[in-house]
């Protein structure tokens, strides 16, 4: 009965969930976004897939723990996450 809660605490907190270390990709932060650095910092991160997130879009509020996300503004990566 232990190990059955600390599987649903663990689920729960979404620890198992992500797969994305976004503090991996940060060599990304302050360099004009490509396509190949979305890919580097996406490989470096563990995520699965990537996307370029522009300011003053609209993008799904669906979480993903595989997804990093790379924040940009006039062309530059300002913010790495996962999510």
């Amino acid at each position: 009965m232990r190990i059955i809660a600390a599987i649903v605490v663990l689920c729960a907190s979404g620890a198992t969930a992500s797969a994305c270390s976004a503090g991996k990709a940060r060599f990304a932060l302050g360099k004009p976004y490509s396509d190949e650095l979305a890919e580097r910092a996406r490989i470096a991160a563990g995520a699965v897939t990537a996307r370029r997130m522009m300011r003053g879009r609209a993008y799904t509020l669906e979480f993903r723990g595989d997804r990093l996300n790379l924040h940009t503004d006039k062309g530059r990566v300002l913010r790495v996450s996962c999510g």
